[in-house]
């Protein structure tokens, strides 16, 4: 599951981990329909993987993505069929894989709304964050108008998404994009070690948790049926067992049981 070193996404697994590196960097990482294809089937691949546990998404010093490479936007836009962007967008709404996020540069259209699907976001000073669709003459996608006004609140939403302003690592921490703030150098060493702390949990409670963390709104009493039918799935799998009897044993579990 490794892409070639000049590939303009690079994929490494690693304990669990995948790590996904846009590679474009003379055009900070503008996404190209191979690149959307890619990015897209790397996270379909990753969802019926039992070898991934946790997948980080990066970019390179400098950018993580300058959104849509106008150009082979503008091709795509000639040919017929679905566009390149809607498989990644639905491959990162769809997904059950935690997903780890490392931003240094910028992060422009889809470079920031992707992030919205993010359940980890870490970023450097120097990240800049922008919503530009408006001044293409378009408008919110990947659900940000509906995630971003949840997020930080309408009228933050309202003042990102109609002006198209870019913002900055700390604004984004503000409004609750961004988790933490990084030195450059400490980037991606920090991400990682958030994706391998989540590696180590057990994969189906892990999985589980982020299903209902991502559920619509709903009644709290809804809720709380959805979370005991889980719960007592859960309780019932051998890496429950496992680790409920290696505490009361005062042993460390049997890793070979947590899945």
């Amino acid at each position: 599951m490794t892409a070639p070193h000049d590939a303009p996404l690079l994929t490494t697994l690693a304990d669990g981990v995948l790590t996904l590196r846009m590679n474009r960097p003379a055009k900070k990482n503008a996404l190209t329909g191979e690149m959307y294809a890619a990015f897209a089937g790397a996270l379909e691949d990753a969802e019926h993987s039992e070898a991934v546990r946790v997948v980080v998404v990066c970019g390179v010093p400098g950018a993580f993505s300058a959104g849509n490479d106008l150009e082979d936007f503008m091709q795509a836009q000639a040919a017929s069929g679905p566009r390149p962007a809607h498989r990644l967008i639905s491959a990162l709404t769809a997904s059950t894989v935690p997903l780890v996020a490392a931003v240094d540069g910028v992060a422009v259209g889809i470079g920031t709304t992707m992030l919205f699907h993010c359940d980890f976001v870490y970023a450097t000073q120097a990240a800049k964050f922008s919503l530009p669709f408006i001044n293409l003459g378009l408008c919110a996608e990947a659900g940000s108008s509906l995630l971003l006004p949840r997020l930080a609140g309408y009228h933050h939403a309202a003042r990102l998404l109609m002006l198209g302003d870019a913002f900055d690592a700390a604004e984004a921490q503000r409004l609750g994009l961004v988790h933490e703030i990084c030195d450059r150098e400490s980037l991606e060493t920090t991400a990682q070690t958030t994706a391998a702390t989540l590696a180590a949990k057990p994969r189906q409670a892990l999985r589980v948790t982020k299903a209902l963390l991502k559920r619509a709104e709903e009644p709290v009493a809804a809720r709380v049926d959805a979370e005991i039918g889980q719960f007592n799935t859960l309780l019932a799998t051998p890496a429950a067992r496992e680790i409920m009897s290696a505490f009361l044993a005062k042993r460390a579990p049997d890793r070979r049981l947590i899945d």
